[in-house]
C-alpha cells in the first residue's frame, strides 16, 4: 500500500505547475539583464559567489511544515469548500477548518546475529489525524497511531502485535502569540530532540536521552508563547504523569509533573547581515515529578539500545521526587547544522532499602553531539525543501548526518566500601551505559517523501548485559521510507 502511495506522490510531484504559475528563471539570466557587451571587448569572467539553493517560489508548503494561520489570509471564499495547498482541507468560510493528515514510516533493518524479535520489515509508524481551527482563536489537533506501540523484550520475542494509541489530542486557545493556552494530550515541554517533530528528525531514531529520559506526551495544561519573532519562547505546564517515555507494560511512571522550557536566540539580529552565529538557539528545561511505589515492579527509568531495545540499565525501586534538567544548543547556517544536548535526571529512593531505610538517589545522564550537511546546497530547514524535486529536473535533496551519543545510569554516592552492585535495591548501583555512533544519509525526494539510511555502532559498558560475546561493539542497519500528507 505504501509503495503505491509513494509512486502516486512521485507522479504528482513530477507534473508541471498549472498555467499562470511564475516561471523559474536561471540566476545567470537574471544577473545578465538586457545589456550586451561592447564591441571589441570580452565580457569579464569574474566569478560571482554561489547563491544558496532555495525552492521555487510556486512550490506549496510541505505537509509537515509549520505554517502560521495556513491559508486563512489567502482564502476569501464563503460557504463550504475543499482546498489542497498543504493538506486536503474542508472549510466553512472563516468559521471552521479541518485538515486531513497522514504520516507513514516503514522500516527495513537488521543487527547482530541471533537478535530476538526483530523483523526485517516493520510497519514502524503510521499516524492519521485531523487538525484545524474553529473561528479565529481556537486551534485543535487529533492524531492517532495505527501501528506503533512500545513492547517489552519478551512481548517482542513472542511476536505480539502493537495496539493503537492516541498521540496529540488537544485544544489551543490563541488570542495572542505571547500567551497561548493548550489543554489535552501533547508533549511535555522538555528536550530539544524529543520536541522535534517525528518527520523532521535528522536520524531514523531519536537520541537515547530523548527516548528514555525526556518525558514525552501526557495529559495536562500549558501556557506557551513567543516574543521578538521567535527570539524568545517559553512553555510551562502541569501534567497528570511524566509522559509515555517513562512507562511500559510493567512501569507505571511518575505522577503529577510540573515542567517548563525556554529558548533564546541571542545573536538573531546578525542573521539579516548574513552572520554565521545568527542561527544559534539556546534552550533549557526543568521538570519535577512525584514518584510512588504502589506497584510491585521497579518504577525507575531504564536504558535500552537504539534498535534492538536490549536493556542495559534496568529499572530500580524508587520513591519520592524525580528531577529532570536539560540544556541544549541548536545552530544552522546555509546547508549545515549542529545540535547538542545534555540531560540530567535523579530519582529519590526513600525507604527503598532492605530495612526500609533511604538509599542514595539513582542518577541518569545522557548527551549527544550531531551535525548535518546538505550536499545539494539547500538551506537547512526542518523539513528540508528541495530546490529541484525528483522527476522534475532534479534529484531532490541529499544530506549527510552524524551523531555521537551516550546514555548511562548509576547512583549518587553509596557505600563506604565502594562495592557497586546490579541489584535494584543496592546502596551503590553499578554504572552501566551505552555509547553509540550513528551515520546517515537523508534523501528528500519531494515535499511528500523522504528516504533515510542509518548505520549505528553501539558499545555497552556492562559485559553481562551486552547481547554479543566478549563485550564487543555491534552494528545495526536501518532503512526508512517516509511519506507525509
Amino acid at each position: 500500500m505504501l509503495i503505491a502511495v509513494a509512486l502516486s506522490a512521485l507522479v504528482l510531484a513530477s507534473q508541471p505547475f498549472p498555467p499562470g504559475a511564475p516561471a523559474h528563471e536561471p540566476a545567470a539570466a537574471q544577473a545578465a539583464g538586457d545589456k550586451a557587451p561592447k564591441a571589441g571587448k570580452q565580457p569579464k569572467a569574474d566569478k560571482k559567489p554561489k547563491k544558496k539553493k532555495v525552492p521555487k517560489p510556486d512550490v506549496p508548503p510541505s505537509p509537515d511544515e509549520e505554517v502560521d494561520d495556513q491559508g486563512d489570509s489567502a482564502e476569501t471564499g464563503t460557504g463550504t469548500r475543499f482546498t489542497w495547498k498543504q493538506h486536503p482541507s474542508f472549510r466553512y468560510g472563516s468559521v471552521f477548518r479541518i485538515d486531513f493528515q497522514a504520516q507513514l514510516q516503514e522500516d527495513a533493518h537488521g543487527s547482530y546475529d541471533g537478535v530476538q524479535g526483530l523483523n526485517t520489515y516493520e510497519l514502524h509508524r503510521n499516524r492519521v489525524g485531523l487538525k484545524g481551527k474553529v473561528f479565529k482563536h481556537f486551534e485543535y489537533e487529533i492524531k492517532r497511531e495505527l501501528t506503533e506501540k512500545e513492547l517489552t523484550t519478551k512481548q517482542v520475542a513472542e511476536g505480539r502485535l502493537p495496539k493503537p494509541l492516541w498521540k496529540d489530542v488537544y485544544l489551543n486557545v490563541k488570542y495572542t502569540k505571547r500567551a497561548e493556552i493548550q489543554v489535552g494530550k501533547f508533549k511535555i515541554p522538555f528536550g530539544l530532540d524529543e520536541l522535534t517533530g517525528v518527520t523532521h528528525n535528522d536520524f531514523v531514531y531519536r537520541s537515547l536521552g530523548a527516548n528514555y529520559l525526556a518525558p514525552g506526551r501526557d495529559i495536562g495544561f500549558a501556557v506557551h508563547g513567543e516574543w521578538f519573532k521567535h527570539g524568545f519562547t517559553y512553555s510551562t505546564g502541569v501534567f497528570r504523569q511524566d509522559g509515555d517515555n517513562a512507562k511500559s507494560s510493567r512501569i507505571w511512571g511518575a505522577d503529577r509533573t510540573v515542567a517548563g522550557r525556554v529558548t533564546v536566540r541571542p545573536l538573531r539580529r546578525l542573521t539579516a547581515g548574513g552572520g554565521a552565529l545568527g542561527g544559534l538557539e539556546l534552550g533549557t528545561a526543568v521538570a519535577m515529578s512525584s514518584l510512588s511505589n504502589d506497584n510491585f515492579e521497579p518504577n525507575g527509568l531504564r536504558g535500552r539500545t537504539v534498535l534492538t531495545q536490549d536493556t542495559f540499565f534496568p529499572a530500580v525501586y524508587v520513591q519520592g521526587q524525580r528531577r529532570r534538567w536539560e540544556g541544549d544548543a541548536d545552530w544552522s547556517f546555509g546547508p549545515v547544522s549542529a545540535r547538542t544536548e545534555f540531560t540530567y535526571v535523579t530519582d529519590q529512593r526513600l525507604q527503598q532499602g532492605l530495612g526500609d531505610d533511604d538509599l542514595p538517589d539513582v542518577r541518569y545522564r545522557s548527551w549527544y553531539v550531531s551535525g548535518t550537511w546538505i550536499l545539494t546546497g539547500e538551506q537547512k530547514t526542518r523539513p528540508i525543501k528541495p530546490a529541484d524535486d525528483l522527476l522534475r529536473g532534479g534529484i531532490g535533496s541529499l544530506e549527510l548526518a552524524a551523531r555521537w551519543e551516550r546514555l548511562w545510569g548509576d547512583s549518587v554516592g553509596g557505600a563506604a566500601d565502594g562495592v557497586a552492585l546490579r541489584n535494584p535495591r543496592a546502596e551503590t548501583i553499578l554504572s552501566r551505559g551505552d555509547t553509540a555512533l550513528t551515520l546517515g544519509v537523508n534523501w528528500t525526494l519531494n515535499r511528500f517523501m523522504k528516504l533515510q539510511a542509518n548505520i549505528v555502532r553501539e558499545h555497552l559498558d556492562d559485559i553481562e548485559r551486552n547481547p554479543v560475546p566478549n563485550g564487543a561493539a555491534f552494528w545495526s542497519r536501518i532503512l526508512r521510507l517516509q511519506f507525509v500528507l
